[in-house]
This record gives structure tokens, sequence and C-alpha cells, in this order.
């Protein structure tokens, strides 16, 4: 079974951790470093971040994050861009869904 994993500022993980998400990284200075780990560890299929955290990356980080089709990263806000969306459902379905 694939695991979820939170990454972000202790504001952003509190909430997913009553919800019973147990595997959550804080982010620090390391981030990249745990970014990287978790992509690369099997057993998590989905990563929720924050724009904050996805912020704090490295632009090598941030691409590969964007990149791998496993685990699938979800990056929550309170203003959804639709550029963003649009990644994640192309990524989700293989479907351009703004293509026209």
């Amino acid at each position: 079974m694939s695991e979820i994993v939170v990454i972000g500022e202790s504001e952003f993980t509190v909430g997913f951790q009553l919800a019973g998400i147990r595997r959550v990284i804080e982010l620090d200075k390391d981030i990249d470093k745990k970014v990287t780990t978790t992509l690369n560890d099997e057993s998590v299929g989905i990563i929720i971040t924050s724009p904050k955290t996805v912020d704090a990356l490295s632009e090598r980080t941030k691409s590969i994050l964007f990149k791998v089709v496993k685990p699938v990263t979800v990056v929550v806000s309170e203003e959804e861009k639709e550029e963003n969306l649009r990644r994640m459902i192309i990524k989700s379905i293989g479907v351009d869904l703004w293509e026209k």
C-alpha cells in the first residue's frame, strides 16, 4: 500500500496530522535532500505539499518533483493556480483538458 507524505511548514502539516497522516516532513534547511529522499522511496504514492515549500526548493528539485509520475505531487493552497491544476491533471490522466 502506498503511503501519503505531507511536506511543509508546521502550520500546513498539523491539519493533515489531525486527519491521520503519520508521515510528515517539516520545512527546514535540508528540505531539498528530504524531498529527494522521499521521491526515491518506493513506499510513497502521494506527496502533499504547500506553495511555500515548493518555493523553498532548488530549481533542480522542483523540476524533478513535477516530472516524476510516482509519487504524485499535489500542491495544496488556498488559491489553486490554474497551471498547477493543469499539470496535475495531465500527470494523472495523461490528457491536457485545456488544449485547444
